[in-house]
């Protein structure tokens, strides 16, 4: 999950200070999550790894100019999603780009197991779950429950309205707890879902 707190940090120090090191937090803070979301919408880990690196060239050459951002994780996040529709458009891959597109499978990272009480076979039960998901509604579960975002930050990200994206994580949140109830004690099915 990404500290929101801790890339905030980073970003202003980069930003005000030009602080490299601070630069190479963030991005390690940030960078395998933004590789999936882009590699879900351009359908390649390699063209999604140039698409991450364009953006954080991009944001090290605007630095001073983005000093003001409030939100630094969901500006880094809309500016991949952006960066990822037009290479797919510049690509031409596809006749209509567009998030309902997705490649779940590059979205998918297995959840941290909590300090060795969630078992490999579990773990691999509960991404089953996730990834039967209809599309939306698996990335948002995973934006807030992997990636730690906001339900306003969803929502900004996908431009939806943040009562859709708790109806959706409701949804997934009902699927996914109803797949591995049978598999798991329901109070570390609970802590998994709602932390």
């Amino acid at each position: 999950m990404i500290n929101n707190e801790l890339a905030r940090f980073h970003f202003r120090r980069f930003c005000t200070e030009s602080d490299m090191s601070a630069y190479d937090e963030l991005y390690r803070l940030l960078y395998s999550r933004l590789v999936h979301l882009s590699a879900a919408i351009v359908g390649s880990f390699h063209l999604a790894e140039e698409v991450v690196s364009d953006v954080f060239i991009m944001i090290w050459q605007k630095r001073q100019e983005l000093a003001a951002v409030d939100n630094p994780v969901v500006y880094i996040y809309i500016s991949t999603r952006n960066r990822s529709l037009n290479t797919v458009q510049q690509q031409k891959r596809h006749r209509h780009t567009s998030l309902e597109l997705l490649d779940t499978d590059a979205l998918a990272m297995s959840p941290d197991p909590e300090h060795g009480m969630i078992s490999a076979e579990i773990i691999q039960k509960i991404e089953a779950a996730i990834r039967s998901l209809p599309d939306r509604c698996q990335l948002i579960f995973r934006l807030v429950k992997q990636d730690g975002l906001r339900y306003k930050e969803v929502a900004e990200l996908l431009d939806i309205s943040p009562k859709t994206v708790d109806a959706q994580l409701a949804i997934a949140v009902k699927k996914i707890a109803a797949a591995i109830r049978l598999d798991m004690p329901q109070e570390l099915a609970q802590a998994f879902l709602f932390r």
